[in-house]
């Protein structure tokens, strides 16, 4: 038996799903001018903020104090929110005088308690922050707590708390690469080794250890220390590790291997090459290419006529240039029994040089 549609019910139909569309606009537009309010009071919030501070900066901190405006706005939390951000921010960019005054702030307006009350919270984003504002503040209270959140299991916040630990402790601040579960991200890495300012004395044995981490990430973190402080100590263990280790860490030793060189890394990078992948030879060839040791070019023009990569034979070809073969590759070039795609590899070659 079929339903039919009277015409009262079809407008009945129609009216209601106008009224739907209606409300779903209101909805829309609403939050969309209160996402616009929010912006709009971050952004004059944040420029009331920025003049303070460099008020505070030159005048010191009467210029704030005595602005009844500026504490009315102290009384909402999303402006203290802001106003530590900023502090926060701008303590990265003063030293000295400036970072003293911008200390003061941080306490006398009790911004400290605000930080305080993040780690307490559920979010990671926001405990991530709190460890940042009380790192940044040199809050070192706060040193025990950010030492268990070394353990969390959310990434955001155990990095933060890494970071934090070198901040406040330098060199000693890495102990927890010690017994390290979770890998060491290329960024993260970067952001410890910017930290660090200094190696200390009597510090081998335990970078020692790190190079024979079962944790990958470490090892390389603790390859990319010893290139970045030049620890020649380190070469011959380093060296060691090379027909060891897996296809990441090794381009990792030969980048170290470069900057630690002695007067027998050339020959040694020669001798070793046959036996390495692809990769690490192409590393080996970038290695000889900054070493430009005139000892390497016979190698060289054996790898350019015999190795079975075109890469290799490329990157020979560009480490010759470097060392001013560019008339032998000419000559080369010329040779009716040189073969065709040895030729282009040749013209291209130089032709990159040209440019």
């Amino acid at each position: 038996m079929s339903t039919r549609v009277t015409v009262q019910e079809l407008v009945i139909a129609i009216i209601i799903v106008l009224i739907l569309v209606l409300l779903l606009t209101i909805i829309v537009l609403t939050y969309s001018f209160y996402r616009y309010r929010i912006l709009h009071n971050r952004e004059s919030w944040k420029k009331i903020i920025e003049y303070k501070i460099s008020e505070v900066i030159v005048d010191g901190q009467e210029a704030i104090h005595n602005d009844k405006e500026f504490s009315s706005h102290l009384r909402h939390a999303s402006f203290r929110n802001l106003f530590l951000a900023v502090l926060v921010e701008s303590n990265r960019k003063f030293s000295g005088a400036a970072h003293n005054e911008l200390k003061k702030l941080f306490y006398s307006f009790q911004l400290e308690k605000d930080a305080w009350k993040k780690l307490r919270q559920k979010e990671p984003y926001l405990i991530a922050n709190g460890i940042q504002e009380l790192a940044s503040m040199r809050v070192e209270a706060a040193i025990p707590q950010i030492i268990a959140l070394l353990s969390n299991p959310h990434q955001q916040i155990y990095q933060e708390a890494q970071y934090a630990m070198v901040s406040f402790k330098g060199f000693e601040g890495l102990n927890f690469l010690n017994e390290l579960v979770y890998p060491l991200s290329d960024w993260q890495q970067l952001r410890l080794l910017s930290s660090l300012k200094e190696i200390p004395e009597h510090s081998a044995p335990t970078i020692s250890n790190w190079l024979v981490s079962t944790n990958e990430s470490v090892v390389i973190f603790t390859l990319r220390l010893i290139r970045k402080f030049q620890l020649l100590s380190f070469y011959t263990q380093v060296w060691d590790m090379l027909n060891h280790a897996t296809a990441n860490t090794q381009i990792q030793i030969v980048r170290t291997l470069r900057v630690l060189e002695n007067a027998d890394t050339v020959q040694q990078f020669i001798t070793v090459f046959p036996e390495q992948t692809e990769k690490v030879q192409l590393e080996i060839l970038k290695a000889l290419k900054i070493a430009r040791n005139k000892k390497s070019e016979s190698f060289l023009q054996q790898q350019l006529w015999e190795h079975p990569a075109a890469a290799i034979k490329i990157a020979a070809a560009e480490v010759l240039i470097a060392l001013g073969q560019q008339a032998y590759l000419q000559q080369v070039a010329g040779q009716e029994e040189t073969p065709e795609q040895l030729i282009k590899i040749i013209k291209h070659a130089l032709q990159e040089k040209i440019c």
